[in-house]
């Protein structure tokens, strides 16, 4: 499909590409020249944290800790669990 830019530097892309007015774009400019747009969704700076490989990666071994679960009710509770549970890494 062939494009052109305005006097702004500005295109047009087609309702067939698929996005919507407020959609985010990384812009990539390729050592050819050639230029893409990927489609992305921005994430909130104080939600960082959860998406650095670390994280990531503890969040995967939680989802499958073979440890039964536990409600929780009261701060006895906690202390007990937490007690049993020391050092179990």
């Amino acid at each position: 499909m062939l494009v052109q830019t305005d006097a702004r530097r500005r295109i047009t892309l087609p309702p067939s590409a698929g996005l919507n007015p407020g959609d985010a774009l990384d812009l990539e400019i390729l050592e050819d020249g050639r230029i893409m747009l990927i489609p992305v969704e921005p994430v909130p700076r104080h939600q960082l944290w959860a998406w650095t490989t670390e994280s990531k990666e503890a969040i995967s071994a939680s989802l499958t800790d073979p440890r039964p679960s536990i409600t929780v009710e009261s701060a006895q509770d906690a202390a007990a669990i937490a007690t049993r549970w020391a050092g179990e890494d």
